[in-house]
């Protein structure tokens, strides 16, 4: 309990005043103001001590800080600090053993707070995310629903050649979709290893991978990349973790553990007997090792072919009718109007996007049936510049 925050001075003066004129009990005014009976005495007191002067706001300052740093040795960080204005305090530390015995100097946090008392500490703005967080659907509920897919960290073969191996797995029965080794993380390689894939167990819905290339890029728009606008052609989503949330795909990068500690103590020599290594390992996680998350069964006996089948050849998309169809330019920009150009990626090139107003002169922007964000077309003023799309995230 305590004096009312408003104003806790005027508080004390009425709660005086009242108790002057005997009309009122302390215990009826101590209910009344919500304070402690305690309290209400100590306040008495301290007016029958002080007079009006009770009523201001006491200092909290103790009466003495014996473990204050002395004056001298303040004086002397303040003065090292104003010379060496980048070193930080333990290398003052160190110049303050030439003046005064280890036992006098104070710790590094204490010759920090010296130094920010006396404003000789830049304070820096805390960094806001450059991207925000979209908190993606990372839980499966049946086969084939959502596959994650990464890159293993490169390790150097036996030719000194770098092993960059693709790894895709089903997240619901862990089951190991593909390992190939590739000597570059690259577009095409991905691109091929997943057509491999599409045509062996079918497509999934979604695929969930982290934001490197090729798979994603946090400067892009919706963070697709020419890769992300390839799985849209075949009908799957992509999806990515947030920055630094691995956890988001935990059942992967636990996969990755046990593919380090079988294929890379030692690498191969070369890329494909690293690959027969690779193969190895897939057999033995996906159809003798006993997982204790799917009750000690095996991946293989949990997973079950895609019933949706890869066409090999691109299928068309038709927008409809009421949308507006324009195509990516080789800026990689929609051009809007006769001047104007409404900048959306580099990697969306050669592509035919959907415009819908919605009211107001506010223009939703698909791929397909995948919403990519919004713009406003009074905003687009500067014809010298493109104006940037406007993300929103759902």
């Amino acid at each position: 309990m305590g004096w009312k925050s408003t104003s806790p001075m005027e508080e004390k003066s009425r709660f005086i005043a009242e108790w002057k004129s005997g009309i009122y009990t302390i215990t009826d005014l101590c209910d009344y103001y919500g304070i402690s009976r305690v309290t209400g005495h100590d306040l008495i007191r301290a007016y029958k001590k002080e007079g009006d002067a009770c009523f201001s706001p006491k200092s909290k300052r103790p009466k003495s800080s014996p473990n204050k740093t002395p004056e001298k040795i303040e004086k002397a960080i303040v003065r090292l600090r104003k010379k060496y204005k980048n070193w930080g305090a333990r290398k003052l530390m160190v110049l303050l053993e030439g003046e005064f015995s280890k036992s006098e100097i104070p710790s590094e946090t204490t010759i920090n707070n010296i130094m920010s008392r006396h404003g000789l500490v830049k304070k820096h703005k805390r960094r806001r995310p450059s991207i925000e967080r979209l908190n993606p659907k990372h839980e499966s509920s049946d086969c084939n629903e959502i596959w994650s897919a990464d890159y293993k960290g490169k390790f150097r073969l036996g030719n000194k050649r770098y092993c960059y191996p693709l790894t895709i797995t089903d997240k619901f029965s862990r089951y190991i979709i593909a390992i190939v080794g590739h000597y570059s993380a690259s577009y095409e390689s991905v691109r091929r290893a997943y057509i491999q894939a599409f045509r062996k167990y079918g497509l999934p819905q979604y695929i969930h991978t982290d934001n490197g290339l090729p798979f994603g890029c946090v400067a892009s728009l919706c963070r697709y990349t020419k890769l992300s606008y390839w799985l849209i052609d075949q009908g799957v989503l992509p999806l990515y973790s947030d920055p630094g949330c691995p956890q988001q795909n935990g059942k992967h990068e636990r996969m990755h553990k046990d593919l380090k500690a079988h294929c890379t103590k030692p690498p191969r020599n070369t890329l494909s007997s690293q690959q027969r290594l690779l193969d190895e390992f897939r057999y033995l996680y996906n159809e003798v090792r006993p997982h204790e998350s799917l009750d000690m069964s095996t991946p293989q006996s949990r997973y079950t072919r895609s019933k949706r089948e890869y066409q090999e050849r691109k299928q068309p998309y038709y927008y409809e009718s009421h949308l507006k169809v324009l195509k990516v330019m080789t800026n990689g920009a929609l051009r809007w109007g006769h001047h104007d150009w409404i900048y959306i990626s580099a990697a969306a090139i050669g592509r035919y996007l959907g415009m819908e107003e919605i009211g107001n002169g506010i223009w939703k922007v698909y791929y397909r049936e995948v919403f990519l964000g919004y713009f406003d077309e009074k905003e687009i003023t500067n014809r010298k510049e493109y104006s940037k799309l406007k993300i929103k995230l759902v």
